[in-house]
């Protein structure tokens, strides 16, 4: 076993995980908990959480997909750790709107940072852990992602 993935491998993990994270960010603002009427608007949300999604998909690709029983253990600790990676990066557009630009780009950036990861994190497992439908389609994301790839993974070798 190697620790090369395929970049076809890690362009399609991109891709299906910026999907599944755009899926998650619809039925949150559609039919998520209470904190979803502080959300941006739907479009914004959308757009953010499948770039931030995404990213946490080609960071996390050799996590997604792997055969057997381990392969399915490997992914179901994978997704949370996607998941908020992927929150945190979608979030930090949002922060950077409200950032203190006093000390330069760079600054702003690290104000960016702390002020928004945390509720990008926090609207996330809100939305999970308060709508069932939120659940389900984070859920269900999940497991079409490991499957979509497990598949990809069998006919590449």
């Amino acid at each position: 076993m190697t620790c090369f993935i395929q970049p076809s491998i890690r362009l399609h993990s991109a891709i299906l995980t910026g999907i599944g994270g755009g899926a998650t960010a619809q039925a949150m603002s559609l039919w998520g908990g209470d904190l979803a009427r502080f959300l941006p608007p739907t479009w914004l949300l959308t757009l953010t959480a499948v770039f931030g999604a995404a990213c946490a998909g080609a960071i996390l690709a050799s996590a997604l997909g792997r055969s057997g029983l381990i392969g399915v253990v490997i992914c179901i600790l994978a997704w949370p750790v996607a998941t908020a990676l992927g929150a945190a990066i979608a979030a930090v557009p949002f922060g950077l709107s409200g950032a203190d630009m006093r000390y330069g780009v760079a600054g702003g950036f690290v104000t960016a940072m702390t002020d928004a990861v945390p509720l990008g994190l926090l609207a996330v497992g809100d939305g999970i852990s308060t709508s069932w439908v939120v659940a389900a389609v984070w859920v269900l994301s999940a497991a079409l992602v490991h499957v979509v790839l497990r598949v990809e993974r069998q006919v590449s070798i």
